[in-house]
């Protein structure tokens, strides 16, 4: 679907001033609801909604979209997205999932716009950036899911932690999680969290690291590497104290598969953030 773009030329309500454009009311309702309606670039996710004379209103698909993505591959089956520091992969609360900006959200108004449909398969934290991969089919989002750990080949991660790491190492023990959310290591009980790591650079104060996990457990690679004493900087929940990035310095840059359908190795990859050099250029 094509964008179509008006300049409102006076003051009315926007099912008024679409239905004069030949919309019909459900129509309009349908295009709020599966977030195909822009209003001088603001998304309109409710009605009623006003329009002032010199508005800008865009309805359909294409660079309105895209501009919020950064999409890294895409087919019949697959949508694979950058997804930005900062922002939620999915609503985890029911008050707010109908309006909280959320990358599934972007992504379902994309795909919607072109009649195309979006299943989340893999999340990474809100103040973790990098790969996230979408079904276009709830069929095959099963398919992804039901033997994630088999058909997970790589699952890549680029760190800054505070302090000095030496030489590569791994992390095998079990996580489990208390009542706050907060996961904790044991070797005691839990599930099995498998933590690999090399180092690539680093300085007396921080160690650039690349990390490859073997499990994907909640909070894995942070819990991990707060408790060998080097947590990652920025990462206030796990007691980082060094937030001189602004961000949690946590990046999913890679993840191979083998593709259910062909069973052909499937590798997805995004750029590294510059800023995860910039404490070795600069130290």
């Amino acid at each position: 679907m094509k964008n179509k773009e008006y300049v409102v030329d006076k003051d009315s309500d926007l099912i008024k001033y679409m239905r004069d454009k030949g919309y019909s009311k459900n129509k309009i309702k349908s295009l709020v609801k599966y977030e195909c309606i822009y209003v001088n670039d603001v998304l309109v996710k409710r009605l009623p909604f006003n329009l002032s004379s010199g508005d800008k209103l865009v309805i359909g698909s294409g660079s309105v979209w895209n501009s919020s993505l950064n999409i890294v591959y895409e087919d019949d089956n697959y949508l694979v997205v950058n997804k930005e520091a900062g922002l939620l992969t999915i609503s985890t609360s029911s008050s707010n999932k109908n309006y909280e900006d959320t990358l599934y959200r972007r992504v379902r108004a994309y795909l919607n716009s072109k009649r195309e449909y979006a299943f989340i398969v893999n999340r990474i934290d809100k103040e973790t950036s990098g790969l996230v991969i979408f079904a276009k089919s709830e069929k095959f989002k099963n398919i992804l899911q039901s033997d994630w750990n088999n058909i997970v080949q790589d699952r890549k991660y680029v760190a800054v932690v505070s302090g000095k790491i030496n030489k590569n190492g791994r992390i095998d023990n079990y996580l489990y999680e208390d009542k706050m959310t907060f996961s904790h290591s044991t070797n005691y009980g839990g599930k099995r969290a498998i933590t690999n790591y090399k180092v690539i650079d680093g300085n007396e104060k921080y160690t650039l690291l690349d990390i490859n996990i073997a499990t994907g457990r909640k909070n894995q690679i942070r819990v991990h590497m707060t408790e060998m004493g080097h947590p990652i900087v920025g990462d206030k929940k796990y007691y980082s104290k060094d937030n001189s990035m602004k961000r949690l310095m946590l990046h999913h840059y890679e993840i191979a598969l083998i593709d259910p359908i062909t069973k052909k190795l499937r590798r997805f990859r995004c750029d590294i953030p510059k800023e995860f050099y910039y404490l070795f250029n600069n130290n």
